[in-house]
């Protein structure tokens, strides 16, 4: 009964942001990873690829940064809450931009939705639009043994949650992995990844 009624929640946008919010401590270990990895020079343009409702946009200059995300409903919130900003709907596994138009990649809580397939779609996109020496910073949900962070993950509509060595192993088979770790975002527990172009790709 409350895994329906937090679900049913977590439909309505404004809500699952709140809590969202909540559980990981208002997203205090994501921000952080990003401030220190993902600084961007002049000119350069990152793209929050599943951005949801936007949460992550102030961080960066709202000239540098692009929003894309499968769902209208959380293009549309982050359009009211982060005007200066430019987020569009669009498909991961289809991305509506030239090959190399970032420097910068961010994805936090995206893949873990989808299949295996889908992932290698996605990532394959990723490379094609990530320009010559550029980064990528993937975190992911991961499982755990931890009672808690399980709990959160069956509250989860992500069905494709993997453990740290799966998504290693995903993962290079398009980037080079130059940094990994594992930590608690409030109750729930992520993988991250700093990437880029693997050599000879």
């Amino acid at each position: 009964m409350l895994r329906n009624l937090l679900s049913k929640l977590g439909e309505q946008t404004s809500v699952a942001i709140v809590l969202r919010k909540i559980v990981e401590l208002n997203f205090r270990r994501e921000k952080r990873a990003i401030r220190e990895l993902l600084t961007l020079r002049p000119g350069e343009v990152i793209l929050d690829l599943g951005c949801g409702t936007g949460e992550f946009a102030p961080l960066f200059r709202a000239e540098d940064y692009r929003g894309l995300d499968i769902e209208p409903s959380n293009i549309a919130y982050a359009k009211r809450h982060y005007p200066r900003y430019q987020f569009q709907t669009g498909d991961a596994m289809k991305l509506p931009f030239p090959d190399a138009s970032f420097a910068a990649i961010l994805v936090v809580g995206v893949l873990h939705h989808l299949s295996l397939e889908e992932c290698r779609r996605t990532l394959s996109e990723m490379q094609r639009v990530l320009k010559s020496g550029g980064k990528v910073l993937v975190m992911e949900d991961t499982k755990t043994e931890r009672l808690v962070s399980r709990v959160m993950h069956d509250l989860d509509q992500g069905a494709y949650i993997r453990s740290e060595a799966e998504w290693q192993a995903l993962l290079r088979e398009f980037f080079s992995i130059n940094r990994s770790w594992t930590f608690k975002s409030g109750v729930c527990f992520y993988s991250g990844f700093f990437l880029a172009h693997r050599t000879g790709v």
